[in-house]
């Protein structure tokens, strides 16, 4: 039995945003044609150290292939120098079952949770969205400004983060990324004053209170938010979320199990669940999404399995045809 390792350089090599882009709108087709069965996502919690391992698996109908993403979240790694996440995904064959590919899963999930947003920002952003507030300075926030920067004429940029030394770091890395990353990237020492400005606001934190206000926000701005996906943890504030005119998740299922920012307006009851859309329905024209230029528009996404194994699919398929890759034989074929 042979399978295929991919390392992050081999999975940057096959596929790039703008591509992934179009992925996501794939991923949430099936996912709205229900082709797709995807397991209860599961959380192994560790006391000492601290952190959480997250374990996404999917599964496509029809012998397409099944999938499963492994995502670890340890706490302290920032003071081992290291990042907190890491991530592996692993491949199988959908008529034998047999494993197929294993791929670092970093990439894949910072890649697929900016191409996300950007997809939701197709339907739910102003055409003419000029100005962009990111919070958060890690590499989830940069690839969200990378895929905005993908489908939008982005002008000027600003970033608030905790400390002006990441927030440098941010800026330096998105101008070596250049294409249509703007050049204009700023820290804002007024994370409302900032907001006050934008047409898109994105949230990519670890925070679990608000670093959004529903007050600061003008008519018209999109806001997305891809960091907390704890059921006590929230990016934005009650208020944000019950202006929408449009609230979009990725999924029913995880979103409103594990995502503060709405579980905690319900129960506050100030926000009825079912006026909250599936970013699958945008996709596939089941429901609208902006009507108007002044309405205010939400997406959160924890992300959805979906999403790893078809990213993961096309990585798998273009690293082949590039010759990307070393194959190893790990036995296992005695009957």
């Amino acid at each position: 039995m042979k399978i295929r390792v991919l390392s992050e350089s081999d999975c940057r090599a096959s596929i790039d945003m703008s591509a992934a882009i179009d992925v996501q709108a794939e991923a949430f087709r099936l996912l709205a044609a229900n082709r797709s069965v995807e397991g209860l996502r599961s959380f192994a919690v560790s006391e000492t150290p601290p952190g959480v391992a997250i374990f996404n698996p999917c599964f496509l109908l029809g012998g397409a292939g099944y999938g499963i993403k492994v995502v670890s979240d340890f706490y302290d790694n920032d003071k081992r120098s290291i990042p907190r996440m890491s991530a592996l995904v692993a491949l199988f064959d959908g008529t034998t079952g047999y494993p197929r590919t294993v791929m670092e899963g970093g990439y894949l999930t910072d890649l697929r949770t900016g191409a996300g947003t950007a997809l939701a920002a197709r339907y739910l952003a102003r055409k003419d969205s000029r100005i962009v507030t990111i919070i958060g300075a890690g590499r989830v926030a940069r690839n969200q400004l990378e895929a905005i920067a993908a489908i939008f004429d982005i002008k000027t940029v600003f970033v608030s983060t905790r400390t002006e030394s990441r927030g440098q770091d941010f800026i330096r890395r998105m101008r070596e990324r250049g294409g249509r990353v703007p050049a204009d990237i700023r820290l804002t020492s007024s994370r409302e004053e900032a907001i006050r400005q934008s047409d898109i606001v994105i949230a990519a934190t670890t925070s679990t209170e608000p670093v959004i206000e529903g007050r600061w926000l003008k008519p018209g701005t999109f806001v997305a938010s891809a960091g907390a996906y704890e059921p006590t943890a929230r990016e934005v504030d009650t208020e944000t979320v019950v202006r929408a005119a449009r609230r979009v998740i990725d999924s029913r299922k995880d979103c409103l199990s594990h995502a503060g920012d709405f579980i905690l307006p319900s129960k506050e009851g100030v926000l009825d669940l079912n006026s909250v859309a599936e970013v699958a329905e945008l996709a596939s024209g089941a429901v609208n999404g902006r009507q108007t230029d002044d309405e205010l528009t939400y997406y959160k996404s924890i992300g959805v399995p979906i999403q790893d194994l078809i990213t993961a699919q096309h990585i798998e398929q273009r690293a082949l045809a590039l010759g990307r890759g070393i194959e190893i034989d790990i036995g296992g074929d005695e009957p």
